[in-house]
């Protein structure tokens, strides 16, 4: 049985929009994230669940993004 434990990520970042030029700052919190044990890190896990999120949710309309930090915290299993 693969491992797995699920976790909710928060992270600060930087962006530019492609149009304007204008950088942003933001925090998310609440990302959802899978970190599969035998897959990698999950510090690697983390960080993409951030990126992935990025990438959906400003796709096109931003020419570069830096992750300033991020934290996860496992979630609680409701029961």
């Amino acid at each position: 049985m693969e491992r797995e434990t699920k976790i909710f990520v928060d992270a600060d970042f930087v962006m530019r929009y492609r149009e304007t030029a204008k950088e942003e700052s933001m925090t998310v919190k609440g990302i959802e994230c899978v970190w599969h044990w035998n897959d990698g890190t999950r510090e690697a896990a983390e960080y993409w669940a951030v990126t992935d999120w990025i990438g959906q949710t400003f796709g096109n309309s931003i020419d570069w993004f830096s992750i300033k930090s991020w934290v996860g915290s496992p979630k609680k299993e409701e029961g």
